[in-house]
């Protein structure tokens, strides 16, 4: 043999040598570790009970109001009530104006003519949640600590994507509301031909979900086998949903401005904001399984599904601002010839007594302003499946 030859075999036997040396006990090491680190992504699928409580504003205090029908003689004299309402756009508020639109129609003698439109009321909406969120992407971290070969504990943080986004129900429903609006109240105003039409409009400014939610969980994992490249386990446990970022809300905005017969300007607005609402920290129970592919002792695959379970929090809320101009000139009111009927006035400072009969001057848009009523609050559980596949290093 030569001596080239002879020194290569000893160069290639020290270096076999020296990788037994490294190898088996790393390999040794890594048999035994107690501990693994994972990282993995997949996808999450949120479920919702539609159940819950309703519970919507109360109607708006009755006053009296009085006007003299029909002009200019003989004067006759018409007592009405009408109320304060603090929206056109739901509730007592569209309840009032479809009822004043129908007195009308139905009194031959109302000096207004009878006009077809009337509002839809928003109250649907208000009974039910105002989104939903059905399925997005995850990525989270996994820190797991062997216990026995059959039993470890496990510390998860998953992040989901899931951004709530109004419903399709919903958004219909808002935007029939939306046009009602219009075309009831230029039904209205342009059925006495004596009003003066100067500005008329309805917005609806949806937004939708910004956030997501970050889980942080602890569980239980029971391997159903205890050797091999292949290991099924079970895993149950509990933790916290933390939600993040906006949830999905709606502004209706309603105004008009228009000239009563005696000149009296009028300028209302009518702004409702619905909202939804959800605890922010909500605890869960975990329940789930998967397998483990060991491709070496150091590392290996994971795919894992699990359920969690938390309270439905999910609920509507609701504020309302009612705005009308006051102090404008010339002073004055106008009303329907109807009962219950609708008044426009931009002064509320004194009663105003006609014919002996003694009315409030305010407008029925007067009610006092709503904020953060609860108009649905959602109940059951809320269950979020989450199925992901990751990498995982023993060490």
């Amino acid at each position: 043999m030569s001596n080239r030859r002879r020194t290569s075999v000893v160069l290639s036997s020290a270096c076999l040598v020296a990788l037994v040396a490294v190898v088996s006990p790393a390999a040794a090491q890594t048999a035994d570790s107690k501990w693994e680190i994972e990282v993995h992504g997949g996808g999450i699928s949120l479920t919702h009970p539609s159940t819950g409580t309703i519970s919507m504003p109360g109607p708006g205090e009755t006053f009296t109001t009085a006007g003299i029908y029909p002009p200019p003689a003989p004067p006759v004299l018409v007592v009405s009530a009408s109320r304060r309402i603090s929206s056109w756009y739901l509730g007592d508020g569209a309840l009032l104006f479809n009822q004043a639109a129908s007195a009308v129609a139905a009194n031959p003698v109302a000096m207004t003519a009878a006009f077809p439109g009337r509002i839809v009321a928003l109250d649907p909406v208000l009974g039910r949640s105002l989104g939903e969120a059905r399925r997005g992407g995850t990525f989270g971290l996994r820190l797991t600590r062997v216990v026995t070969p059959r039993i470890s504990v496990e510390l998860n943080m998953d992040y989901s994507l899931t951004r709530p986004q109004m419903t399709q129900a919903n958004s219909d429903a808002i935007e029939a509301t939306r046009a009602s609006f219009i075309s009831a109240f230029n039904g209205l105003i342009t059925s006495n031909p004596n009003r003066v039409l100067n500005s008329l409009a309805s917005t609806a400014a949806v937004k939708n979900g910004t956030g997501g939610e970050l889980f942080t969980t602890g569980t239980l994992v029971v391997n159903l086998r205890t050797s091999g490249t292949i290991i099924p386990y079970a895993t149950a446990g509990a933790g916290l949903i933390a939600t993040t970022g906006t949830m999905p809300a709606v502004t209706l905005t309603g105004s008009y401005r228009f000239l009563n017969p005696s000149g009296s300007p009028i300028n209302e607005t009518d702004t409702v904001t619905l909202g939804e609402g959800r605890d922010r920290r909500t605890v869960a129970g975990i329940l789930g399984g998967g397998v483990k592919y060991h491709v070496s002792p150091r590392w290996g695959i994971r795919i894992d599904a699990r359920v969690s379970l938390s309270k439905n929090s999910a609920s509507t809320l609701l504020d309302a601002s009612p705005n009308v101009a006051l102090g404008l000139l010339p002073i004055g009111r106008g009303t329907l010839n109807a009962d219950p009927t609708i008044q426009f006035s931009n002064n509320w400072s004194d009663p105003i007594t006609t014919l002996g009969v003694t009315s409030v001057a305010r407008s029925s848009l007067s009610g006092p302003a709503v904020t953060g009523f609860r108009t649905w609050s959602g109940e059951g559980l809320s269950s979020y499946t989450n199925i992901a596949a990751g990498l995982f290093w023993r060490f």
